[in-house]
């Protein structure tokens, strides 16, 4: 994607996330007059500063629980604290059991052979895994369970296969990763194989990068296998320290070993499959026809991740404040998530920037004597990539406060992606979007 595309769909949500704010908080009477409030709040985001901005912030991969991600901490304190925003970090213990293993084999008759899970040419990378993934060393036949939903594991049934004993072979979409994991384990599989068809992302859709933004044949989609939200040792209470924590062998995560892989790997499990023809609706982008298995192609998978004690990592929100003038105890949140599986500078680099630039606007003014009416909280939540950890943490721990004192919440989450706008959120806020549309100029012209 060029970088003038990149800015102007940019350049169009801090302006939307500027107005809605405003359209929220209300301008204080007796300075500025409204159109003069909002016009000197639009003209203060710079192109050149939120590029700085996401450059810093992406230059490496910022997983959750690592020293990266706290540097990260570090910096949106440093930035808002250097506006004049009073800023702090609020830290919490967490269960999120990192890679130690994660490896591949493909099997064919009595030859073997490991599987490049990496991504060539990528730099410094997170390993490819899934988090809250399970652990184990299995080899077993592979069946291909399209996107290993109930109602395709219906349609095995009608074929007569079935993953019990085998190693399931999904492809992302149509749901949520830990469905999948979820659905597979339930009928007996012993492993999980997930990956991108180039049908949903990849040549089919377009090019592929570095020529263009599709996923190329090693491009690898890490994410979550957890079902739910907030810490699972923790599940409706907050993760503070001393907090009562639930037994590991118990928690509601996968019990199988589970690794994403790109469709470049992928292809080479399931153009060997035999078993019966999929149903048309299965078939996916790779350049043969798949069937369903079971074998004779077999697999190996070993995923080994922290237990115990090392599996607990610190993570950390920041939270900065501008009080407001007229109704200090009413608090808008306008709020991202800072954690990443890569240098993350869509996601979620982008909704960072889009917070710290929309403080940027609110604190310049600030300094000037013209506070929004209302309170303004800016937040940038960790470990959200795992199950919305960070700020769930926050909410279980200040449900209270929360309660009593926000009026609205504004989430930025993957906000630079090429040159159009779109926004969603409860049927309420239906007026809102549209007031703030129309109040922020289209940076491609008329």
């Amino acid at each position: 994607m060029s970088y003038e595309k990149w800015r102007f769909g940019g350049s169009a949500v801090w302006r939307f996330v500027i107005v809605s704010a405003l359209l929220l908080t209300a301008q204080p009477p007796n300075r500025l007059t409204a159109q003069t409030f909002e016009q000197r709040l639009l003209a203060i985001p710079d192109t050149a500063s939120v590029h700085r901005m996401s450059r810093d912030l992406s230059a490496v991969p910022h997983m959750a629980g690592t020293p990266a991600q706290a540097a990260t901490r570090d910096y949106v304190l440093e930035r808002m604290r250097s506006w004049g925003i009073d800023a702090w970090s609020k830290e919490y213990t967490v269960y999120l059991p990192q890679p130690d293993t994660v490896a591949a084999w493909l099997i064919t008759g009595s030859r073997t052979q490991r599987l490049s899970l990496a991504e060539p040419g990528a730099g410094p990378q997170v390993p490819p895994f899934n988090g809250y993934t399970g652990d184990g060393d299995v080899t077993a036949e592979v069946v291909y369970v399209n996107y290993g939903l109930i109602e395709d594991y219906k349609t095995l049934d009608s074929l007569g296969v079935s993953v019990r004993g085998r190693i399931a072979i999904a492809r992302y979409g149509r749901s949520f990763r830990g469905i999948k994991a979820r659905e597979a384990q339930k009928r007996g599989a012993v492993g999980m194989i997930v990956y991108s068809d180039p049908q949903e992302d990849g040549f089919f859709r377009g090019d592929v990068y570095p020529k263009g933004p599709m996923r190329n044949a090693d491009g690898i989609q890490r994410g979550s296998m957890m079902n739910g939200n907030g810490d699972p040792t923790t599940p409706s209470w907050s993760s503070i320290e001393g907090a009562r924590r639930v037994p590991e062998d118990s928690l509601d995560i996968p019990r199988i070993p589970i690794i994403p892989m790109g469709y470049g790997n992928a292809r080479r499990l399931l153009e060997p499959i035999a078993g019966p023809s999929v149903p048309q609706s299965w078939q996916g982008a790779l350049p043969f026809r798949y069937h369903v298995g079971p074998g004779p192609v077999r697999a190996r998978l070993h995923v080994k991740t922290e237990r115990g004690a090392r599996a607990f990592h610190k993570i950390w929100n920041t939270v900065g404040i501008i009080r407001g003038e007229r109704w200090p105890d009413e608090w808008v949140v306008v709020g991202a998530h800072r954690d990443s599986w890569s240098p993350g500078a869509r996601d979620n680099v982008s909704g960072t920037v889009s917070v710290l630039e929309t403080a940027r606007a609110f604190a310049t003014l600030a300094r000037e004597g013209q506070n929004p009416a209302r309170t303004l909280m800016f937040a940038t939540w960790d470990a959200e990539e795992w199950g919305l950890i960070g700020s769930t943490e926050w909410v279980e721990e200040l449900e209270d406060s929360l309660r009593a004192h926000v009026v609205a919440y504004i989430n930025e989450d993957g906000t630079f992606s090429g040159p159009n706008f779109s926004g969603a959120g409860s049927p309420s806020l239906k007026p809102l979007f549209r007031a703030a549309a129309r109040g922020v100029p289209d940076p491609t012209g008329p």
